[in-house]
């Protein structure tokens, strides 16, 4: 599978996530919480992805 093939496969995919997760009424609040707190953990990740779920956390 190409690289592109492959971009356009996990949007899609993270666009059905992003579908249940409104239907169940699940907080943005609460994703960007559990994200930072999983990807926190990840030091393969880029830093900025991890400041950036914080910052907008913070928002909130």
């Amino acid at each position: 599978m190409s690289r592109l093939n492959e971009f356009v496969e996990n949007h899609e995919q993270l666009d059905t996530i992003n579908v249940i997760l409104k239907h169940y009424g699940v907080s943005a609040e609460f994703v960007a919480e559990t994200l930072t707190e999983g990807f926190g953990e990840d030091k393969e990740l880029p830093k900025e992805l991890v400041e950036d779920l914080k910052q907008f956390n913070a928002s909130l």
